[in-house]
């Protein structure tokens, strides 16, 4: 009878080290899966971001391509070939290739401030100011709601300075955007290509400020810094 009694004092010590002897593999596998969780957590916003810039390359290559084909169908019947009408309908092609992305980002600035704006608290405009004067404050609050809380949704942070001179002219710049990081400074043809990716920005902010009830025109331009495509401006003209 001794025998089962020592097995019973026993067993709890060898089932730990049964179970520690087979479960390492599990153990491990469990590590592994809260450190991967952890690390696409930590990258989740390079991830995003990368998408976004495959995304945004292939609608530039779309809207390329589909304005060739429909520059094509206007010109097939007609038999000028000459240098300077390939070159003014080059022109035309890029532009009109750069409308599309506009309006593109428009729709997308526009239902995003829509649901951004749903719960924002605005700030109220003294009834002491001139209506030129409460005009004027409305349109800085939301230009910077633009700059702050769109401009985090859309890129991770918020725009690196603003400029106005109080009278419906504003000036957005973004000193490293993250959309023309990778663009090479040298060359007139990454500076083209830049042009029309930053066509979809100008729509995006284009059609925040008209959810927000601001019509206005948008354009853009690099900043003359010789350091990098990167550092860019947005002019925004209120209509």
């Amino acid at each position: 009878m001794s025998s089962p009694t020592t097995a019973s004092k026993s067993s709890p010590k060898a089932i730990e080290r049964v179970i520690a002897s087979t479960m390492p593999n599990n153990i491990t596998l469990a590590q592994q899966a809260q450190q991967q969780a952890s690390m696409n957590a930590s990258h989740s916003d390079t991830v995003s971001q990368q998408i976004m810039e495959h995304l945004l390359a292939e609608l530039v290559h779309y809207s390329t391509a589909s304005t060739k084909q429909d520059e094509h169908n206007s010109t097939a019947a007609s038999s000028s070939d000459s240098t300077i009408d390939s070159l003014q309908r080059a022109v035309l092609a890029a532009e009109m290739s750069a409308a599309k992305l506009e309006r593109i980002g428009y729709q997308i600035g526009y239902r995003l401030t829509e649901r951004l704006a749903q719960h924002k608290t605005w700030n109220v405009v003294s009834n002491n100011l001139d209506l030129a004067q409460q005009t004027a404050a409305q349109q800085l609050e939301a230009v910077k709601f633009l700059c702050k809380e769109v401009w985090v949704q859309l890129y991770g942070k918020q725009i690196d300075k603003l400029q106005t001179n109080h009278r419906g002219v504003f000036v957005i710049k973004d000193l490293d955007m993250v959309w023309l990081q990778k663009f090479p400074k040298d060359g007139e043809n990454s500076r083209v290509l830049a042009m029309q990716w930053l066509a979809l920005p100008c729509g995006l902010i284009r059609g925040c400020l008209a959810d927000l009830g601001i019509p206005s025109v948008v354009s853009c331009d690099f900043l003359a810094d010789g350091q990098s495509m990167s550092a860019c401006s947005f002019n925004v003209k209120v209509k």
